[in-house]
């Protein structure tokens, strides 16, 4: 791997993100870099900005510093360093992360990001830099090895082919990868494509007294989202980096989530009333937010509610199962019926992002159902 040049007319320096200036210089740069790119989807910066302020619940626990590189006046780079204290007291790892690297191909610019980053994570007392992680760990985690070509999923990044050279010119170490697969719902004749028959033979022979399979009710969603809850927090207990989401962080998230989708894509299991087990599907709305350039007004959020009838895909986010029922068969019958259900409302395409790829359980359900790998995104460490 050839290493990456620096420029030195100008010296490179950094300075913290704390002026609503600084932080639309610090929004505007992937647009800048990746603006030519028909990969890139744009945030959108309405969303963005929310996410980074204190509305954001969050940010309430993390603490988050921002950072932008400049070139003379030129902004030629961003990086983030958080700390996320429920990480620390669950998986008990002196780690912080970095995330919205964003850089020009230039080492000396990378060097002075991720040098900025390591000092603030030394400053925490931390021993190990992680990322990229932006902000939760399911918000645009890992800079893009594979899938280049294709636009990411919605909470997906895109990067340059550059950004992983630059971390690894750093020194910086492969922690994992976490993969994007998909499958087609329709074969060429367009008929529906049938499940694996093991998959379809799992699902067909559950049996578990008092069970119910349903969508989720809109008229209460609010406790059909803290159902779900209850299953995300005892179901990825095991999952490595996987540190328990708040319930109203996981409500809110979800409640924005539940406006742009069709109930028959987000089935729950309960035994005797009980939550058992959930599939969530949503339309892979980046269909839609390529169309908004980044911004919703004056007409970039029309132009992506117009495109949200086209939206040909839906992206399987998470699908959990009590670990009482696992082997009974009941995550195949929530995949039946959440494919149905997807089926049902009109999309073409399934994809599911993104999954651990230390995850063996999830992965054999997810290439059992026939899905392929279609994007690749790899997190580094780097021991300070």
């Amino acid at each position: 791997m050839n290493a990456l040049p620096s420029s030195t007319l100008f010296r490179v320096t950094i300075e913290e993100v704390r002026s609503d200036r600084q932080l639309a210089a610090f929004l505007d740069l992937p647009q800048r870099l990746l603006g030519g790119d028909p990969a890139f989807v744009p945030p959108v910066r309405a969303w963005l900005r929310r996410r980074l302020s204190a509305r954001n619940t969050f940010l309430a626990e993390a603490d988050l510093r921002l950072f932008l590189a400049r070139r003379g006046d030129r902004v030629v780079g961003t990086i983030s360093a958080l700390r996320d204290p429920r990480h620390e007291a669950v998986h008990g790892e002196a780690v912080a992360f970095f995330g919205f690297f964003c850089c020009e191909p230039d080492i000396e610019v990378a060097r002075a990001l991720v040098g900025r980053a390591a000092a603030c994570a030394r400053d925490w007392g931390a021993t190990v830099l992680r990322g990229p992680r932006n902000l939760s760990r399911i918000e645009e985690v890992g800079v893009t090895i594979e899938g280049f070509d294709t636009p990411p999923p919605f909470l997906a990044g895109h990067h340059p082919r550059h950004a992983r050279q630059l971390l690894e010119q750093l020194g910086m170490d492969k922690h994992h990868d976490v993969l994007a697969y998909d499958i087609s719902l329709f074969d060429e004749d367009g008929r529906p494509r049938p499940l694996p028959d093991r998959l379809e033979e799992r699902a067909a022979a559950v049996d578990i007294p008092g069970l119910e399979l349903r969508p989720v009710r809109w008229s209460r969603w609010r406790q059909d989202l803290g159902l779900a809850h209850t299953v995300f927090v005892d179901a990825f207990r095991d999952v490595p980096e996987n540190t328990p989401m708040p319930r109203e962080q996981w409500v809110g998230l979800g409640g924005g989530l539940l406006l742009c989708t069709r109930r028959h894509m987000l089935q729950l299991a309960t035994v005797d009333g009980r939550a058992a087990g959930f599939a969530l599907c949503f339309p892979e709305i980046n269909e839609a937010i390529a169309r908004a350039r980044g911004q919703l007004l004056p007409l970039g959020g029309l132009r992506a509610l117009a495109a949200v009838p086209g939206i040909r895909t839906a992206s399987f986010k998470l699908l959990g199962v009590l670990p009482e029922h696992r082997g009974s068969g009941l995550h195949a019958a929530l995949i039946r019926a959440a494919i149905e259900g997807v089926r049902t409302a009109g999309y073409q395409r399934l994809e599911a992002s993104l999954v651990d790829e230390r995850n063996g359980p999830m992965r054999a359900i997810v290439e059992g159902a026939g899905m392929q790998i279609y994007r690749r995104y790899r997190i580094y460490d780097l021991a300070l």
